[in-house]
């Protein structure tokens, strides 16, 4: 019965060799690697907006209004 979980599911036991130093600076790279996602994320769905507004604009203008059609014009 003192088995882990992790060990029953994968059939190893977790070893952490990492001290307490190192964790810290891996978590200093995460948020920065973090941060950079963030501000592409944020560029990209700038742009993609963009893009939808300039596609919602052309195909408004090429959209067409119906016939034309008049009072006594045969159909």
């Amino acid at each position: 019965m003192g088995t882990s979980l992790f060990k029953a599911n994968y059939r190893y036991k977790l070893t952490i060799s990492l001290i307490p130093r190192q964790v810290i600076k891996i978590s200093k790279i995460a948020k920065e690697r973090a941060e950079t996602l963030i501000n592409l994320y944020k560029n990209l769905y700038k742009i993609i907006k963009l893009v939808q507004e300039h596609i919602r604009k052309y195909y408004n203008l090429k959209k067409s209004k119906g016939l034309d059609l008049k009072e006594g014009n045969k159909v």
